[in-house]
Order: structure tokens, then sequence, then C-alpha cells
């Protein structure tokens, strides 16, 4: 169950061309139903709405008598979309795209880790529509694809890189040898050593990077909407001592 969710909504980081507007629109001038939005694109309330009902799925559900507790998660949700649509909005602007055949394509790829009906039994569990993943799927993928082409692909692996990686494990390998799950026992050829590097790397500059997006596709929220979203811990309060008395 976790790996799906891990390999589902991820990131990060976790999300061609444009179908992705069935989820996200264009952001106007004349669109005062934005929730979220860049110059490019726009979350609108329905959208984080949805989104909102798959995140609350994952806390108890008595969560909504903590407003505290509540008001964080929807925090935390803003937070997160405002990060993935900076991301989508620049991917729009460099014309990052997936085709529906690499989707239907990566989707059979996923769902082999899924015999028979697993797959459907989880989204059910989890009252997550196929619509809705389906969308949350090739909005992953174009991120993926986009940090794989603005960043991963751009960042250089010196020898000297290769050599002090290598020097890295090597010695966590003699301070733990008795755990043979170490990475360095994982690596077998010089190119998955590469390959790993250029991850740690990709992960080491990915804030700054993602900073210098925000800047280029500041995101405006909508506070006035997004009050609509939030529980009054005052009124809540209150209505507790009320209860006490």
């Amino acid at each position: 169950m976790k790996n799906f969710f891990k390999k589902s909504f991820i990131c990060w980081f976790f999300i061609g061309s444009l179908g992705l507007m069935s989820c996200s629109e264009p952001a106007t001038e004349k669109s005062p139903r934005f929730l979220i939005k860049t110059p490019v694109m726009t979350i609108t309330s329905s959208d984080f709405l949805e989104e909102l009902d798959l995140k609350r799925a994952a806390y108890p559900y008595t969560i909504h008598e903590n407003p505290a507790e509540y008001n964080e998660m929807v925090i935390h949700l803003v937070r997160m979309l405002s990060e993935e649509i900076i991301l989508l909005s620049a991917a729009a602007d460099k014309g990052v795209i997936v085709t529906d055949s690499e989707v239907d394509l990566a989707e059979k790829e996923f769902k082999k880790d899924y015999p028979d009906d697993s797959f459907d039994q989880i989204l059910l569990e989890n009252a997550i529509s196929y619509s809705f993943w389906k969308k949350r799927f090739k909005k992953n993928m174009i991120i993926d694809k986009l940090i794989d082409q603005e960043l991963k692909k751009k960042i250089e692996i010196t020898s000297r890189d290769i050599v002090e990686f290598y020097k890295k494990y090597r010695m966590a390998d003699a301070q733990d040898s008795d755990n043979k799950a170490l990475v360095l026992k994982k690596i077998k050829n010089e190119q998955e050593l590469v390959s790993r590097l250029r991850f740690q790397k990709t992960q080491d500059q990915y804030e700054e990077w993602i900073q210098q997006l925000g800047k280029e596709y500041p995101v405006e929220i909508n506070k006035d909407k997004l009050k609509t979203f939030l529980l009054d811990i005052e009124k809540s309060e209150g209505s507790e001592n009320e209860k006490e008395n």
C-alpha cells in the first residue's frame, strides 16, 4: 500500500501538452474562481477540493474535530500544490509534454506490480477515482520529464565526483560490514555509480532550482477562497467551552 502511493503521488516531486488542463485551467484576468494560480496556470476551488478529499483520506476520520491540525493539513496541501503548479507552469512554457501513448505505456508498466484486480481494489479502498488517479499520474510524468530535462541532465559529473562518491560509500561499508544492503554493494558498474551520483546531485540542487522557478512563475493564492476551506479555531474553541460549562 505504501509503495503504491509512493510511486503514484511523488514529486516530489510529484504533474501533456496541457491535457492536464482538465484539472488546471489557464490563468486569465477573468478567472475569479481561482484558488491558486501562476501567470500560466490555475487551480480552481473544485480542483483543490478534489485534492483535499484525497489528502483527508490519509488522516483520521475525526480530524475535523481538531481545527488546528485540520488547518495545518490544508495549508500543507496549499504549499504542495503551489510547488506543483510552478513545475507544471514551467513545463508548459518549455513545451515539456507526455503523449497519451506514453502515459498508457507507463500505466501498463506500473500496473505490472499489481496482479489481477489489486490495483482497482487499492483505488476503491482509498476512495480514489480512476480518472483522478490518471490525471495525477500524467502530472507526475510531466514533472519527472521536466526535472530530467532541465535539471538532472544538465548536472556535470567529474571523475573527482565519482571517486569521492565511491569513497563515501566504501567508508560506510567498512563501518557497517554486517549490512549487506548498503548502496555500494548494489553498485555493479560505473554507469550505475554515475546514475546514483547524478540522482543525489539532483536532490542537492532541487531546492535552489525550484526557488528560481518560483520567481519566474510567482504563485498567487486567493486568501478569501482559502478561508472557506479552513476551520474557525476561535468558534470551535468557543463551542467546546460552552459544552464544558
